[in-house]
């Protein structure tokens, strides 16, 4: 089979990977980049299932936890228990990913998967809350091991004008995966012997994708010789630096970090708001999760439409003041969806006008929102120097979790006080509409076909 570089990338000869039809095999197809987004699919689902089982089973009285006194607080607690442990592993993972190479750290990474979903599944078939939320906050250190190794491997298996296509194509999975997850998780949970069932599938999913990642082909590590270093506050400052004299990096990573608060602090405010709001069972806050998810992923299929001579920067803009007006819309007709049942149930929410005028409303939003984060994410992709790259990843997935796990607390101003649960879509709608303005504000677009920061990309 004949291979030629370009820059990083090894690119198989298009009429190797011909189909009987002429046409080259689809991006999702190809041997690069399909073990790529099955690893990220899997491991999307076999975190979003427990983590759904939790937040479900918690407030809804199936899973109980001695130290809680009050339920509703796990739900703020265990939204940011992910990003707490990708907060605390993030340096040393920029590190690791940067000197070991990727095809080898994603395979060893999937094992301690596996592992640490055997422990999950033993928690949840027997009934142990503590160790479940614990195994919980491994999983997320795991993860913040695998994103920059992922995130930074993208620009070696695929070429600069493929990555918004990329991304977009990982985000749909990923989307799929938590949209799904959510389904198996919250209705598994509240079901006979809930518990078995759901340790059974995350341990199935995370064996599948182990068996996917050894698939992976060979790329050299960015930094073999790398000495690694586990001083967290000069590690983190050396990230930062890197990632400041990076041109063009720093604001797209912001604004992917305001993406997380955002959909983390209204993910995590959506059982409150079924269950106060809309007086809904376990499976209408579900539902309502899985219809935040599939618009997510809807969005992230539209970014795969992105034309390969925009960087996609103009849409995102666009994209996040309507999910602004779209959340600010939700918050505003909740009462009235409230005062028109009693109940909402399941079947409510996809037969009444007033369940499909919300539904309709969250999938708006979340589509947009996967619209938004996609150009953002290729953006710093594409400008982050190849010696340094995972590390920049890595402090992109700090700076993630950074947002997210305010996004995460900030349920407590709910819980607490008694405050409706519809006010957290007025808050995230606002500040949706304050990063567009401030997006508009810095609006400087590539030259058509350009992908150098140099040249005028410095996007908000």
């Amino acid at each position: 089979m004949v291979k030629i570089r370009i820059g990083e990338i090894a690119i198989e000869d298009q009429k190797a990977i011909a189909g009987r039809s002429g046409q080259a095999r689809p991006l999702a197809l190809q041997g690069r980049f399909w073990p790529i987004w099955t690893t990220v699919t899997l491991g999307a689902f076999a975190d979003n299932v427990p983590r759904q089982a939790l937040l479900i089973g918690i407030p809804y009285g199936v899973i109980y936890v001695p130290f809680l006194q009050n339920s509703d607080d796990a739900v703020p607690i265990i939204g940011a228990l992910l990003p707490l442990a990708i907060f605390l592993s993030s340096p040393l993972a920029g590190q690791v990913a940067d000197k070991v190479a990727p095809a080898l750290l994603i395979r060893r990474l999937k094992a301690i998967e596996v592992s640490l979903m055997a422990v999950s599944a033993f928690a949840f078939a027997t009934g142990n809350g503590e160790l479940a939320i614990l195994a919980f906050f491994a999983m997320g250190s795991q993860s913040a091991f695998f994103s920059p190794a992922r995130i930074a491997a993208m620009p070696k298996y695929l070429q600069m004008d493929e990555l918004v296509r990329g991304n977009g194509i990982c985000n749909a999975g990923l989307f799929a995966a938590i949209l799904i997850g959510y389904a198996v998780g919250g209705s598994l949970i509240v079901a006979p012997n809930g518990g078995l069932f759901v340790g059974a599938v995350v341990l199935a999913a995370s064996s599948l994708g182990f068996l996917a990642a050894r698939r992976l082909t060979e790329r050299p590590p960015d930094a073999p010789d790398l000495a690694l270093s586990v001083n967290w506050p000069r590690l983190a400052w050396r990230m930062l630096a890197e990632t400041r004299k990076a041109p063009g990096v720093a604001a797209p990573m912001v604004g992917v970090g305001a993406f997380f608060f955002l959909s983390t602090a209204v993910t995590v405010a959506l059982p409150l708001f079924a269950r106060d709001t809309m007086n809904g069972d376990a499976l209408t806050a579900t539902a309502l999760n899985a219809l935040f998810a599939i618009g997510a992923g809807l969005g992230a299929i539209g970014a795969t439409l992105i034309s390969k001579r925009s960087n996609g920067l103009a849409i995102s803009t666009l994209a996040i003041i309507a999910a602004g007006i779209v959340a600010i819309a939700i918050y505003l007709i909740a009462p009235s969806l409230s005062a028109a049942k009693a109940a909402f149930t399941i079947d409510d929410l996809f037969t009444t006008r007033e369940g499909l005028v919300l539904g309709g409303g969250f999938l708006l939003a979340s589509a947009s929102m996967g619209l938004f984060i996609a150009p953002l994410q290729a953006a710093m992709q594409r400008r982050a120097p190849g010696g340094v790259r995972a590390r920049i990843m890595a402090t992109a997935v700090l700076t993630n979790a950074v947002f997210a796990i305010p996004g995460s607390m900030s349920t407590l101003y709910i819980t607490r006080t008694n405050a409706p649960p519809e006010r957290a879509f007025l808050f995230a709608g606002l500040a949706m509409l304050a990063v567009g303005a401030i997006m508009i504000s810095r609006w400087a677009l590539l030259p058509s076909g350009s992908f150098e920061p140099a040249k005028g990309d410095r996007p908000y």
